[in-house]
């Protein structure tokens, strides 16, 4: 049986189409049909094996495929990945990421299973990129990060003290200086210099 398997979180469940076209490409690719597709949508920073996941990892068995798009759909911690990684291991349950291009499966014998246990750091980076892109793609669904275009409050800024800048010109003061002064970026001070022609 092969399962396909999807998690995402509750404020960024548009990510689940992604996660999906690409097991489905996959699959097509490595003539595997999914059985079924299992989803899981988890609220916030909780913690633990997806509910519906652990459900089916119940009934899998020995020479069964577990599909994903990458190995941090599995859990947020590596402790939870790892736990999951070594109860499909001892089941028989075969992994298949396909992101990361790990194919856990009876191709493998144990002493290749140390080379696994070495990817440890490599699946803990992954694990923080990928939260830390859903979560950056998921406030800029929202909003736009920073502050917005053409914003003119720094700007207005040294026009209140136009006459202070120009005085700092005269006196040679550096470009340095007069961000370090004011309290603004270089763009900020060129565009400044740029209105009033100096």
């Amino acid at each position: 049986m092969v399962i396909a398997y999807l998690r995402v979180g509750t404020s960024n469940e548009r990510f689940l189409e992604e996660q999906k076209d690409e097991i489905k490409r996959y699959a097509l690719d490595h003539n595997m049909n999914v059985d079924k597709w299992v989803t899981d949508v988890i609220a916030g920073k909780e913690r633990g094996i997806g509910h519906n996941l652990a459900m089916v990892l119940d009934c899998m068995q020995e020479g069964d495929k577990l599909v994903l798009s990458d190995i941090s759909r599995l859990g947020r911690t590596l402790s939870e990945v790892m736990r999951i990684m070594r109860r499909c291991m001892e089941k028989g349950v075969q992994i298949y990421s396909i992101k990361d291009r790990y194919a856990l499966d009876n191709t493998l014998d144990l002493s290749v299973m140390g080379y696994v246990f070495k990817l440890v750091r490599e699946i803990e980076h992954s694990l923080m990129s990928t939260c830390s892109k859903e979560s950056l793609r998921c406030k800029k669904s929202v909003s736009p990060l920073g502050r917005p275009k053409g914003s003119t409050a720094k700007q207005s800024f040294l026009d209140a003290n136009k006459e202070e800048v120009i005085s700092m010109l005269e006196r040679g003061n550096t470009v340095f200086e007069i961000c370090k002064r004011f309290n603004v970026s270089r763009n900020t001070y060129y565009a400044f210099k740029r209105n009033y022609g100096l």
